[in-house]
């Protein structure tokens, strides 16, 4: 069961993320997290507690949602700072720091076969996070390897808290919670970012389209992602969920004109075999 929903949490999250990046071309960080909010508040927040929710539950995993809220408003920040296939490879070794927070904390150790799975993806990783750059970006890819490592540590916390959560409330629950959680990480961004107010962007209908749907994609896809940590070990759930990176690398090649090396297209490969290897043994 989390096996599927990891799958399609990476896979509908992958979409959403070449989208985003599509529509950032024109929109500002500040103004993805404001639309983030208002697509949670106006139609999933609606949407999960129609479904129906354990607000009693809620209660007692807010400072999780909080944490995992402010952590993934930093991604639309980390992605701005350079090519999207080598941003989200980086940011996407995650799985490392989940591992070691769920085998310390949780005490959850994978069989032999699924480590040599979580290598394969780790690797992986690794290889697509490869880009050739120009001798003038040098300089930049330092900033580039710095900005992805962070948002690497954040994406790990929030996923770590997530599962943490979902021990005690299920995946839809602590999603909403979530959601609700977007708010004071966007009040801070709009005190302090000041450049990132140029709302008159939001009338480029063309970058405004791709962001929205983009956005709306890995939002969802948060929901998928909640219900795998509920049903599966967190040192297997990452490595799976990770791999939304190969959706978001094919798509930037295909869509954003994003040329992968060779080196890449083996990292493909690998965290192909890895994910599959994980999924048998699981």
């Amino acid at each position: 069961m989390w096996f599927l929903y990891a799958i399609l949490g990476a896979f509908i999250t992958g979409i959403g993320q070449v989208l985003v990046k599509r529509g950032q071309v024109k929109l500002t960080p500040l103004l993805d997290n404001l639309l983030a909010t208002a697509i949670v508040t106006l139609i999933l927040v609606p949407f999960l507690f129609i479904r129906g929710v354990d607000i009693e539950g809620g209660r007692n995993i807010l400072i999780y949602a909080l944490i995992a809220a402010a952590m993934y408003a930093t991604f639309y920040y980390i992605i701005s700072f350079g090519n999207v296939s080598l941003m989200v490879s980086l940011i996407n070794t995650f799985p490392v720091v989940i591992i070691i927070l769920a085998v310390g904390f949780l005490r959850e150790l994978p069989s032999l076969y699924q480590w040599f799975g979580i290598i394969l993806v780790i690797s992986g990783t690794i290889f697509i996070s490869r880009e050739k750059i120009k001798k003038r970006a040098i300089n930049r890819k330092k900033l580039w390897v710095i900005w992805g490592l962070l948002g690497s540590l954040a994406i790990g916390i929030a996923e770590f808290v997530t599962k943490l959560a979902t021990l005690r409330v299920d995946g839809f629950t602590f999603t909403f919670f979530v959601y609700l959680m977007y708010i004071p990480p966007l009040i801070i961004f709009m005190a302090f970012d000041k450049n990132g107010r140029k709302f008159e962007k939001l009338k480029n209908k063309s970058s405004l389209l791709y962001t929205l749907i983009g956005i709306f994609f890995i939002e969802v896809g948060l929901i998928a992602i909640a219900l795998a940590y509920q049903y599966g070990q967190a040192s297997l759930v990452s490595p799976v969920v990770s791999t939304h990176m190969l959706i978001t690398a094919l798509l930037a090649a295909f869509f954003l004109k994003e040329r992968l090396l060779t080196i890449q297209k083996i990292g493909i490969l690998v965290t192909l075999i890895g994910v599959s290897v994980i999924g048998i043994w699981s």
